[in-house]
This record gives structure tokens, sequence and C-alpha cells, in this order.
């Protein structure tokens, strides 16, 4: 039995902690009121005393406190006297740092009062909050544990005690003090949440529903409160526990539809509020809150049959961020700017979260695929965003080719040919819209997405082909370069300098299924070729860049080439008639060709064509007597093992491919000498000290007498030679 002396200490406690502390803020607010008006005057008195302003009057213009003294009978009244003639009276130095007179109201306060007033109006608050807060706390903790009150009494006074400071916290508000209101009512906010927190987890009072609905009530009157008292924090209080209002019930059910239903209905609270007194953050807490609810939900109940409900809900969630960012455009509040850079990324979430839930289900992927890209291009389309288009293109085509590699099902074979040619289509169709639009030459974007869309639609084609019917693969790719070369064709009524990138894609496409139809490595005939067009059209538009990825392609396409080169070699083996030597002569064309399309002329761009000349020049070399060696080599090595010259085929491959070596270097000497072109003659240097190397180091020490003698005697024959054209020059 509880003794009365308990409950009478436990009343006394509860005075103290909370009735006292309450009546004498409220006492201290009037006090200060008081204080304020004082000084106020005091002020007043002292701007007058040093000449400023007019001392507090009457009703008679005179110093308050003073009696009016009427005019002399018969004088009329006059201007009242100038202040020449009555010179104010000077402040004696004794009193100009006499202590009580506060400063002039026009003085900034010292920095040392601003810390004091900050420390006293703002951290003594919260510690205050704080301190009684944990003090209320141990004291029904204390209560608990000698079980003075039942449970249910429990979760009612910590509703009671939240009431209480939620009407205290107004009430200070409405007298003025708005940052101690809040705080107050704060405080109470979050003693109800922990009674209903309580009620639901600790003493199983209630059950999920009607917790949920209380974790709901706190929330709506939180927010109610925020816009009532103008208290941010308080809106992002509520915030916050709206989307922690299903965790904090718990259970062990999917409720998908009930959940993320009440997830739009939060953000469209959130929204409204937001907008209503200008607080763009309550947004941002809202996107970053949407999202950790949708990822932990996943984590724990998503299963793959839940595809569709939860693609449908994602596309919910990206319409009305989205549409926030567009209502915020207008937003003035702080970190406005932030949030709308930050609310700009949902279409990248958006359709990160798609293909992670779409990977699974073929024919829904490729759909999502098709209809991202369509609002994607039609939105950047009436926006004039260039380069992000060519961004969605990127993150629609890098998902598609990785797709068309694993599937596994012939069946989806057609259907996946259909989406890559709506994708491709969709952004070609929007470019030819923005030509007819602008009426002039494509943009920079354009440029680059014409011949990445092009080719990114016949090596997709190809992907899904090979697998199941490789025999078409070619076909494929000629009938890509004719679609281009008939997009070239629309395009020439509209804009004649622009239908020439799709014309040169349409080459360099035609290109390459001639390789294919051989077996040849159609990806390095199809970079040269287009390397060849971009040079080409760089030069005719005047625009570096082009010419720089012309020589980007150009390098990738003599890499290839290369590297075909040192292939294995196969059973049948023509020299010179091959695929590899074909492919090496081809880039090395396409190299000599860009040379002749950079020859200088007159301008301040003469250095930069000189040096792109040489560069090409060097390398279409390169190329030519890479593959005159390789195929020196395959011609003796495939001799090796039987036949004429099969003991004597290692020695006369390395004699023939010295003597190649120096009388490719002695012609580009003549060739450089004639034309008087330095970069030809280094070259011819660099590849005379290259075979000098090579007769030292292999040809003398591996080969016999009779190749030896005959190596040696064609190195310096030629090698005479040379100089003698060097000295007659």
């Amino acid at each position: 039995m509880i003794m009365p002396e308990v409950l009478f200490v436990a009343l006394v406690v509860s005075v103290l902690a909370l009735i006292l502390p309450i009546v004498a803020c409220l006492y201290a607010a009037s006090l200060r009121g008081r204080v304020r008006a004082v000084e106020d005057r005091l002020a007043r008195i002292e701007r007058w005393m040093q000449g400023g302003a007019p001392p507090p009057t009457g009703t008679s213009g005179q110093p308050a406190g003073t009696a009016a003294t009427p005019p002399p009978a018969g004088d009329a009244p006059g201007p009242p006297p100038a202040s020449a003639e009555l010179p104010p009276a000077p402040l004696p130095a004794s009193a100009a740092g006499q202590p009580g007179l506060p400063p002039p109201a026009s003085a900034e306060p010292p920095r040392a009062m601003r810390l004091e007033t900050r420390i006293g109006t703002r951290w003594m608050l919260y510690a205050g909050v704080a301190i009684l807060v944990i003090g209320v706390g141990l004291f029904i903790r204390y209560a608990f544990a000698n079980a003075w009150i039942t449970e249910p009494l429990r979760v009612w006074t910590g509703a009671l005690v939240g009431g209480l400071l939620i009407r205290s916290g107004r009430r200070f508000a409405a007298h003025g003090h708005a940052r101690f209101g809040a705080t107050i009512a704060g405080g109470g906010l979050a003693a109800w949440y922990l009674a209903a927190f309580a009620a639901l987890n600790l003493y199983r009072l209630v059950g999920p529903a009607a917790g949920f609905a209380m974790f709901t009530a706190v929330s709506a009157t939180a927010a109610f409160q925020a816009d009532r008292l103008r208290a941010q924090p308080l809106a992002v209080m509520a915030v916050v526990g709206g989307f922690a209002a299903p965790f904090l019930v718990g259970g062990g059910a999917d409720a998908q539809i009930v959940l993320f239903t009440y997830v739009a209905l939060l953000i469209g609270a959130v929204v409204h509020l937001a907008r209503r007194r200008d607080w763009p953050g309550l947004n941002l807490a809202a996107f970053a809150l949407t999202g950790l609810t949708v990822l932990v939900w996943c984590a724990r109940f998503y299963e793959p049959g839940d595809y569709l409900l939860t693609e449908a809900f994602f596309t919910l969630y990206a319409g009305l961020f989205l549409w926030v960012r567009h209502r915020s455009r207008a937003s003035t509040g702080p970190y406005a700017r932030a949030v709308r850079w930050v609310l700009a990324t949902t279409p990248l979430w958006y359709h990160a979260a798609s293909l992670v839930v779409l990977a699974d289900h073929r024919l829904a992927f490729l759909i999502y695929l098709i209809a991202f890209t369509g609002a994607g291009v039609a939105v950047a389309a009436r926006r004039g965003a260039m380069w992000p288009r060519t961004a969605l293109w990127a993150g629609v085509a890098g998902p598609l080719l990785g797709w068309g590699g694993a599937a596994a099902d012939i069946s989806l074979v057609p259907s996946a040919s259909v989406a890559w040619t709506a994708i491709a289509g969709l952004h070609t169709a929007v470019q030819i819209e923005l030509l007819r639009r602008r009426g002039g030459s494509l943009h920079a974007a354009d440029v680059v997405l014409v011949p990445l869309n092009g080719f990114a639609l016949a090596v997709g084609l190809q992907a899904l082909l090979t697998p199941y019917v490789p025999g078409v693969v070619a076909l494929s790719t000629a009938l890509t370069a004719a679609l281009w070369w008939g997009v070239a064709f629309a395009v020439q009524r509209i804009d004649p300098r622009a239908s020439m990138h799709w014309l040169m894609l349409a080459g360099a496409l035609g290109v390459g299924s001639i390789g294919l139809r051989f077996d040849g490595a159609w990806g390095a005939l199809a970079c040269a070729a287009q390397a060849a067009g971009l040079a080409w059209l760089g030069i005719r538009e005047r625009r570096a860049w082009i010419r720089a990825a012309s020589a980007g392609l150009l390098g990738a396409a003599a890499l290839l080439a290369l590297a075909e080169q040192t292939a294995p070699l196969p059973a049948v083996h023509a020299v010179l008639l091959n695929r590899r030597a074909l492919l090496g002569l081809f880039v090395a064309a396409a190299c000599a060709f860009v040379a002749w399309l950079h020859r200088p002329a007159a301008g301040r761009d003469v250095p930069r064509r000189e040096a792109a000349v040489a560069a090409a020049v060097v390398a279409a070399n390169v190329l030519l007597l890479f593959t005159l060696s390789t195929e020196i080599l395959a011609f003796w090595e495939l001799r090796r093992e039987g036949g004429r010259f099969a003991a004597d085929a290692e020695f006369a491959g390395q004699m023939m491919l010295s003597a190649t070596w120096a009388a490719y270097a002695a012609a580009l000497t003549a060739a450089g000498i004639r034309r008087q072109y330095a970069p030809v003659r280094y070259l011819a240097l660099v590849i005379f000290g290259a075979t000098v190397l090579k007769v030292f180091i292999v040809d003398f020490s591996q080969l016999d007498s009779v190749y030896r003698i005959a190596t040696s005697l064609v190195l310096g024959v030629l090698l005479l030679a040379a100089s003698y054209l060097y000295q007659r020059q």
C-alpha cells in the first residue's frame, strides 16, 4: 500500500520540477519588458543631454515631468529659438564613463554582450529544457521502479506532461518569445512520441494499428504547431516522426500498398507545408527519408513478384519530387538552390532503382527502357538540354548492351531488336526535329551522339544475333548502314552539312559490313573509316575537337590492326592477300588520307595542321612497315615444317626482314630529301638505327655466314646510298 507521505512528496517534487520553472519564466519575461522600457527612456535622456534627439516630451513639447510655461501677455507667438541661442550643456567628462548609463541605442553591442545574449537566450534555454526532461524522466523512472503508478497511468502521465508543455510553449510564443515557446512545445511533442512508443512497444497497451494512428496523430500535431508557431525545427520533427512511424510500429508483415501509399501522402503533406512557409529544407528531408524507407522495405520484404507494384510507386515518387522541384523554382528560403540541385538527381536514382527491380524481367526491362528514353528525349528537347540527352542515351544503351550479352533466350531476340531500333530512332527523331527548329548545324552534343547512336545500334544487333544466327550479322550491319544512309538523305533537305554526319556513319558501317562478310576485323575497319570521315568533317566545319576525336578513333583503329597482326596464323595464309594484311594496309591508307586532309593552308592554324600531318604520316609508315614485317615472318614461318627452304627458313626470314627495313628506310630518306620533309627523314633515321641494332645483336649471332654476309652487304650499300643523298642535299 502506498503511503500518503510518499504521494505527497511525489506531488511536491512534480510541482517544483514543472510548475515553478514555468511560473518563474513568466515572471522573468514580464520583468524583462519593464527593464527594456526603463533602458530606452534612459537612453533618450542621455542623447538629449549630449545634444542629440529631443528628450521624451509631454503634451506641451517640454521634457516630461516639467510644467509648461505660458508665453508673456501681449507677445505674439514667434518661431522657436534657434539651437545656437541655447547651446546644449556638455556632458561632464566624469559622466562619460559613469557606470549605470546605457549606451546609445544606435551603437552596436560589443562582442562580449552578443555572446552573453546567445548564452542566455539559447544555450541556457536548451540546457534547461534538457535538464528538466532528464529530471522528470529520473523521477518517473524512480516511480516505475517502486511501482507507485500503473503502466496505463505512466502513459497518461507522459501524455499530460506533453500537453502541458505544448500549451505553455504556445503561450510563450504568443507573448513574443517565439524561440522559447517553440523549444518548450518541441519538448512536449517529444514526450508524446515517447508515450506512444511506450504504450505500443513497452507495455503492449495498444495494437499496431492503434499505435500507428497515435504516431500519425502526433506528427500531424507537430506539423500544425510548426505552422502556427512558424517554427521550422518543429516541422522537421514532424517529418522525421512521420517517416519513422512505420518503423516504430514494427511488425513482421509485409504491407507494401499501405506503406507506400502512406509515404506518398506524407510527401504531399510535406510539400504543402514547405510551400506554405517557404521551408525548402523540408523537401530535402522528405527526399532522403523516402529513399531510406524504400531501401529498408526492399531489404526486408521485396520479392521478384512485386516488381510491377514497386515500379509503379517508384514512378509516383519520382514524379512527385520532380513536381516539387518545378514548384520550388520561386523559393527564396535558406538553401533553396542546393535543394533544387539535389532534387534534380531524381531521374538518376529512379533509373538506377528501376534497372535493379526489372533486371530479372526481360520484357518489362525492354519496355521500361523504351518508355524512359521517350520521356527523357521529350523533356530534353523541350528544355533544349543537349548534353543531358547524351547522358540519357548512355544510361540506356549501356544496360541494354549488357542485357543483350547476357540474354539466353532466342524468343527475346525480336523484342530486343525492336527496343534497339526504337531507342536509336527516338534519339534520331529528336535530332532531326531540333535541326528543323534551329535551322542551323548540329549541336556539339549531337555531333557526338550521331556516331555513338549509330554504332551502338549495329553492335547491339550483332550481340543479339551472333549466338543464334551468325550468318546474318553482316547483313544486319549492312541494313543498318542503309538505314543511316536514308536518314542522311532525309536530313539533306533540312541541312546539307548536318547530313554529312549520318552519311559518314553509313559509310563506316558499310565498310564494317564488308569486313564481317569476309570474316575480317570489322571494328578496326569501321573505326578507321569513321576517323577519316571525322577528320574531313572537322576540317570542313572548323571544329578542332572533331579532329581530335578523329585522331582518337584512328589511334584505336591502329591498335586494333596491330593486335590483329600479332594473332596466330591460320592454316592457309596467302602473303599480303589475307585479312590482317589488308586490315593493316587499310588503316595505313586511312592515316595517309588524314594526313592529306590536313595539308597546311593559310591561317593561324598552320602549326597544328603541320603537327597533325607529321603524326599521320609517321603512323601510316609505321603501320605499313609493321605489316610488311609480319607478312615476311609469316611467309617463312609456314615453310619451317617442310619444303625446300625448311632448314634455312629462320635465317632467310631474318635476312629478308633486315633488308626490308633497310630498304624502307632508304626509300623514306629519298622521299624526305626530295620533298624536303623532316619528319619522314627522322623516321628513316630511326628505322636505320633499329636495323643496325638488329644486325649486330640478332643477325650476327644467329645467322650463317652466307646470310650474315648478304645482310651486311645490303645494309652497308643502303646506308651508303642514304648518306650520299644527304651529302648531295
